[in-house]
């Protein structure tokens, strides 16, 4: 079966081995460490391992904010290189040597010091620019700004009011207080700035009126000077600060010459802090720790191997899971099959006692998707980048898995395509003549027939999704339910296909043939009344719930016109396609500029509909699966099998190496 058969183990060993077997089970990557089932007292270490758990945490974070600081600094390479950067290939002793001379609180302190002054100077040259902006605004006052000061009597304060308050402000400023003075320095369209003198004995009186007229209070304190030459002064205090800042951004690039340096330390530290913390899973005692888990069947002797070289005083037990047991699941399917495993993990995962729909999933999920996309020059093209971008990224990963399954999606689309007639939206008499002679059914032509085989692709896969739920109820013993709530179900339904083409869709079935589906029907409606509800002790409920029981066929009918989408999605590609090669050919008309616009609505509309049909083919196509197939047997809730093991995400340590070389891993 596509999930991998999974054995408990417990692995009891002296706690003078603890660190060479985290290390192989870390190395092996073959364990899902869980909790000991069994009870273990404290030990004395416990507050020593925790204190270094927090000591390697608190270096954790100091290298990733240098990584996160000093990755700007870096020197840029190709785009692709950018997205996908290689891991770092390093020996055990560079990983050793690198590691013991690196001093991440030096490091981190040289970091926090230059982003410091420059978050300093950055603040500083806002501040300047922003009173060098206010002091514009008095170039007419004919007195260096510093002398516009408070004395021992009065007060001088400079202030922006509304040009609409002016009037009423400097005559309440005269009532109250007979020797203020209000004067006018310039105007910035509704905004008045002037300067109002007052004595301080006037506070009280003076303070309610310039707030009531929301008068601002202008503080232009680091300014010394005419207005115009403070400003002058202030710009080339700027300039003079951001000279400083480009001088610690070279000293930043500086230190990012290190930063491979400084990922493959983090990388270690990871590791230490990821060794240390699962011994929290760990039971202990003052001479022995256990460690529980699962592994995969197929491991286990290689596992058991490898812990027996490292100790022979090691007891290993292992059994086959039992019933109520959260049992991690880990799917395991051929690699033709694998890539639809990213569709079913969407929904979830199937339990440990359940089938995994993945590979029955696969033929109806990509031909659905190639129904969508119906494009042969979009398969290709898909195929294409799915290939290269899948061919940078981590084998066995999910964003390689999608790659693989946008590929495999590409291809058959291209085959649905090329059947189809569609090449990029160009009509299909303007093919040559090689492509036409691919053509089976033109979607844009003939859309009933295309209907037909998408109704008949749904029924296909209703009909199988309920022969997977019948052979559970066999397999569990259940042969009653199995037979009259699946495998009636599956016979009248495919009873109902000729009679449902014949009059829904006006299709033209032999007589013989409606005369053996009509009695088949009939017969198969009867055996639902009667079973439908057999398990209700109630004797009227047996019979009303057995005829409710035939308003199933509605949710039948209703499910398989959901696979009409696949169509609908098909000839929306294709409209928009022809769409985009009409306005290209209306583009061209443009003088001058015309083959440009052509150039650039082709190539835009292309690569818009391309990307906007893939996510809708994706999308819906995964839809169907969840909604129409997984709803009649699959039921998932299963936990992910994540296994113990290295995942350093920057560097790959090896026997030998010359030194810091970037190697692209075919992961």
């Amino acid at each position: 079966m596509a999930v991998s058969r999974m054995r408990r183990i417990q692995i009891l060993a002296h706690r003078s081995a603890k660190d060479d077997i985290v290390a192989a089970l870390r190395e092996g990557g073959a364990l899902h460490i869980t909790e000991p089932t069994l009870e273990f007292g404290a030990v004395a270490d416990v507050e020593t391992r925790r204190e270094l758990e927090r000591e390697l945490q608190a270096d954790l974070g100091k290298l990733e904010y240098l990584r996160d600081f000093l990755k700007r600094y870096v020197p840029k390479g190709k785009p692709l290189q950018n997205m996908f950067k290689p891991k770092l290939l390093l020996s055990q002793d560079e990983l050793k040597s690198t590691f013991e001379k690196f001093d991440v609180e030096d490091w981190y302190q040289r970091g926090v010091d230059l982003e410091g002054r420059m978050r300093s100077a950055e603040a500083e040259i806002a501040r300047k620019e922003a009173l060098a902006s206010e002091l514009g605004h008095w170039s007419a006052l004919e007195m260096p700004v510093e002398d516009v000061t408070d004395t021992r009597l009065a007060r001088a304060a400079l202030l922006t009011i509304e040009g609409s308050d002016l009037a009423a402000l400097e005559s309440e400023l005269a009532d109250a207080a007979s020797s203020s003075d209000l004067v006018e320095i310039s105007r910035t369209g509704s905004t008045v700035y002037a300067i109002a003198f007052f004595l301080k004995e006037n506070d009280a009186a003076v303070t309610p009126i310039l707030k009531r007229h929301n008068a601002r209070w202008v503080d232009l304190a680091g300014a010394a000077g005419r207005p115009d030459e403070a400003a002058e002064g202030l710009a080339a205090e700027a300039e003079d600060l951001r000279a400083g800042i480009e001088k610690l951004k070279e000293e930043a690039a500086e230190l990012a010459l290190e930063y491979d340096m400084i990922l493959v330390v983090l990388d270690e530290v990871s590791e230490r802090l990821a060794k240390k913390s699962v011994e929290e899973n760990f039971g202990t005692t003052r001479e022995t720790f256990l460690v529980e888990g699962w592994l995969r069947g197929r491991d286990e002797e290689t596992l058991r191997a490898r812990l027996t070289e490292i100790s022979p005083e090691i007891e290993i037990q292992t059994r086959d899971p039992e019933k109520g047991e959260e049992i991690p699941i880990d799917l395991s399917n051929k690699p033709l099959v694998k890539p639809f495993e990213f569709v079913t993990t969407l929904y979830g995962r199937p339990v440990y006692w359940e089938f995994d729909p993945t590979p029955l999933l696969s033929p109806f999920f990509i031909i659905f998707f190639g129904l969508c996309l119906s494009d042969a020059g979009y398969g290709i093209t898909l195929a294409i980048l799915a290939f290269v971008l899948g061919r940078k990224m981590e084998k066995g990963g999910e964003g390689r898995k999608l790659m693989e399954l946008l590929f495999l999606g590409g291809v058959v689309t291209a085959i649905v395509g090329a059947l189809g007639g569609g090449w990029f939206g160009i009509e299909a008499m303007a093919l040559p003549a090689w492509l036409r002679n691919l053509i089976l059914i033109n979607p844009l032509d003939e859309p009933m027939k295309m209907l037909n085989i998408v109704f008949i692709l749904g029924i296909a896969q209703i009909v199988t999704g309920l022969a997977i739920r019948m052979v559970a109820e066999f397999k569990e013993g259940r042969w009653v339910d199995g037979i009259l709530d699946q495998l009636v179900w599956i016979v009248f339904l495919l009873f109902l296909v000729p009679l449902g083409y014949s009059f829904i869709l006006g299709g033209d079935v032999p007589a013989s043939v409606m005369g053996v589906a009509t009695k088949g029907a009939m017969g198969m409606g009867i055996v639902v009344v009667a079973t439908g509800a057999r398990k209700n002790p109630n004797p009227i409920m047996k019979v009303l719930g057995g005829v409710l029981k035939l308003y199933d066929i509605v949710g039948y009918f209703g499910d398989v016109l959901s696979y009409a989408r696949l169509l609908a999605l098909g000839l929306a590609t294709g409209a928009i396609a022809m769409a985009i090669n009409g306005v290209a050919q209306m583009a061209m008309g443009i003088p001058l500029a015309g083959p440009v616009a052509a150039v650039v609505v082709i190539l835009g509309g292309h690569v818009f509909n391309i990307a906007v049909n893939t996510l809708g083919a994706f999308v819906h196509s995964g839809r169907l699966q969840y909604l129409e197939f997984f709803s009649k047997f699959f039921e998932g809730g299963g936990r992910a099998f994540t296994p113990f093991k290295v995942e350093k995400k920057y560097s790959v340590v090896q026997s030998e190496s010359t030194g810091f070389g970037a190697i692209t891993k075919d992961m």
